[in-house]
């Protein structure tokens, strides 16, 4: 396979999806964030007003929960723990400094996107079910007011870890040079796989030389 030629990573439903995760989980976030901290009460606006942001932002939330267990059922079977995984976690300070030579060899996805997959279905899940006991218009009506609070305090604690696996996420991204392009393109460049995913790369490359 040259190394000038593209290669698919991620297919048209797969980043359209994607795409509509990022946003509204920001949109979320951000109206989320203006209803725990009160000198943040402007990040409501970004639904038109503070009291649509209340009736939106559930619904919001839904479309983003939806968008990630669809992610999650597409790319799980390429995001099972493999033997290296460990040790790649452990030297991620080469990763970090592009000594890419020192680390175990990646397949499709490496240790820390598997990591980081598995912590965003944890956040979902807690957002959603939390969020859907603390929902006054459907649900909150059905639970104590000892139920909603707890809820409502995992609810916030996980929103702002989501927000800082979104932050990871999105630096990363940025960090390996080509990633975003193939999530907006949906292709990758043959170097690119060979460098920074190997194993996925000598895959390709021995299914290509049997056909």
């Amino acid at each position: 396979m040259s190394l000038n030629q593209t290669i698919l990573r991620h297919k048209p439903l797969d980043r359209v999806v994607h795409w509509t995760v990022a946003l509204t989980g920001i949109w979320t976030l951000l109206s989320g964030l203006s209803f725990m901290f009160a000198p943040l009460h402007f990040l409501s606006y970004v639904y038109g007003t503070p009291q649509l942001a209340r009736i939106l932002h559930p619904f919001g939330a839904i479309v983003m929960t939806v968008g990630l267990f669809f992610l999650v059922i597409r790319y799980w079977s390429h995001n099972h723990f493999e033997k290296g995984d460990l040790q790649w976690m452990l030297k991620v300070k080469d990763v970090l400094t592009e000594n890419e030579e020192n680390v175990p060899e990646a397949g499709q996805y490496n240790a820390g996107q598997k990591m980081l997959l598995r912590q965003f279905i944890a956040c979902g899940v807690l957002l959603l079910v939390t969020g859907l006991i603390a929902w006054r218009a459907y649900f909150s009506a059905y639970f104590s007011i000892d139920v909603i609070r707890i809820a409502l305090i995992v609810h916030s604690i996980t929103a702002l870890v989501f927000a800082l696996s979104l932050i990871i996420h999105a630096y990363m991204a940025y960090w390996v040079k080509g990633s975003i392009d193939g999530m907006l393109e949906g292709k990758v460049s043959a170097a690119w796989a060979k460098k920074h995913h190997p194993r996925w790369f000598r895959s390709l490359s021995d299914n290509k030389d049997q056909h």
